[in-house]
């Protein structure tokens, strides 16, 4: 008997092998085309997402020319210029607006108002930070100015000169800002996250009077962080702003 297993069982198993093979070659193929879809899909992820970098970038880059005319709006406000384009165009003239002038009654007839001079330190001392508050003005718009028409290189000189010159200054922060700004644009992220990092440490520290580019700051750490693909940081720097 067990002579004729063999004999009995040969060509049934061998008509039983091209039935497998056959469903083993249908299982290959749909997944091939399974195989297929999904690489399919990964490429049109990998297009969204550069289509959505592009446009975080074309995004970031309209923000950053709105906050450069915000800084120059302020400027003028803060410094009481106005800027006048002449009718047949060519250079815009800035002009210094007239000065108010208040009218006040004339004093009564008979009693003279009198005003107890200032002692020669303490005017002294006023005109010395009127001086040196216009004088930071000054410099911090011209760096601007530079920024704006994109000389990079001496716009981030200008900004550093302003830090030494002026280390607590109520531009200062903004000096640092858009010197880590100025090293992104030229392609250095490693150089704008140190920057970043010193204008954070020193307004979480209160060593600047004024720290409204703090968040700005963070923004720009976060985008910093997410170009690297370290979406643990960028996370950490977007739950700050």
């Amino acid at each position: 008997m067990r002579k004729l297993l063999p004999a009995v069982l040969g060509p049934f198993l061998i008509a039983c092998a091209p039935v497998a093979q056959e469903r083993v070659s249908e299982r290959m193929s749909e997944i091939e085309i399974k195989l297929s879809r999904l690489e399919q899909k990964q490429i049109d992820l990998e297009k969204n997402v550069e289509r959505t970098n592009e446009r975080i970038d074309r995004l970031t880059e309209l923000i950053s020319e709105l906050r450069l005319e915000i800084e120059r709006l302020r400027l003028r406000m803060e410094t009481g210029l106005t800027e006048r384009e002449p009718a047949g165009g060519g250079t815009v003239e800035r002009v210094e607006p007239p000065a108010l002038v208040e009218k006040l009654p004339p004093p009564p007839t008979g009693i003279r108002e009198e005003k107890a001079p200032e002692q020669p330190a303490v005017q002294e001392a006023k005109e010395e930070d009127k001086e040196e508050e216009e004088d930071a003005e000054t410099a911090y718009r011209k760096a601007i100015e530079l920024y704006s028409i994109k000389k990079l290189y001496e716009a981030r000189n200008a900004f550093l000169s302003f830090i030494k010159k002026f280390p607590e200054n109520k531009y200062t922060d903004n000096a640092f800002f858009w010197i880590g700004k100025i090293h992104q644009e030229l392609g250095d992220p490693d150089r704008a996250e140190n920057v970043y990092r010193v204008l954070v440490e020193k307004c979480e520290g209160g060593k600047l009077p004024d720290c409204n580019k703090l968040p700005d700051t963070y923004y720009q750490l976060m985008r910093i962080y997410m170009d690297r693909g370290d979406m643990e940081g960028a996370n950490r720097y977007y739950s700050l702003l």
